[in-house]
């Protein structure tokens, strides 16, 4: 039985007991999670795990659940992690020259025609996005096989934490990371919107109020 297949006997053998049962447990969430304005305009935040997930509803927690639920991580597996804005892109990159660096000729490198993020795919933004139960193997074409992710260590997949396979984790300064986040936040602000501003947002950063936040709990956690 493949990993489709599986994930089908889980949740129903119908599309329609699949989508039952994802209602079910989105609209218990939805009543028991807390839940603050985001920083970006018509996104809000709930505090799943411990930790603040972003989205216009608690729907967007799908993919994460999903994720948590059916990753099957093995031993040669590489994991990229970081919260936002703490180098993500730049790590990629240079995760992928490393782990390939004997495929491609200098000339030939997939990073001369597709982004960092097309090459090491996120498991929750994209990877789980569209579908709870996707072929990895069709996400990852390269071995060892690396993907990524912001989710905090205590809400891994618990075959991530069981296997033995190498979390590659990025940090960076947090007066750095929180003035990266709030201007990335505000090139998605809608015209009519008021900008938040620079002391909403720290008081916002100072409770851990953001995406994947805290910051010291993600680190330490790690």
């Amino acid at each position: 039985m493949d990993t489709t297949q599986i994930c089908k006997a889980e949740f129903g053998s119908a599309a329609h007991d699949v989508d039952n049962s994802w209602d079910d447990e989105l609209q218990k969430l939805e009543q028991t999670l807390p839940k603050e304005e985001g920083w970006i305009s018509g996104m809000s935040l709930y505090l799943y795990q411990g930790f603040w997930c972003s989205g216009a509803s608690v729907r967007d927690l799908k993919p994460v659940i999903s994720f948590q639920k059916h990753f099957k991580a093995i031993d040669s597996d590489v994991i990229i992690v970081t919260i936002p804005k703490c180098g993500t892109t730049w790590l990629k990159a240079l995760a992928f020259s490393t782990l390939y660096r004997d495929r491609f000729a200098s000339d030939q490198n997939p990073l001369l025609t597709f982004t960092p993020h097309q090459l090491v795919r996120f498991l929750q933004y994209d990877v789980y996005l569209q579908n709870p139960c996707p072929r990895l193997e069709k996400n990852c074409v390269y071995k060892p096989r690396a993907f990524a992710t912001h989710v905090p260590y205590a809400s891994l997949p618990t075959s991530i934490k069981d296997s033995h396979c190498k979390i590659v984790y990025l940090c960076r300064n947090p007066m750095d990371m929180f003035i990266s986040f709030w201007l990335f936040a505000d090139k998605f602000r809608d015209e009519n919107q008021e900008a938040l501003s620079l002391d909403e947002a720290f008081d916002k950063f100072y409770h851990g109020i953001y995406a994947y936040g805290p910051f010291f709990y993600h680190v330490l956690g790690y």
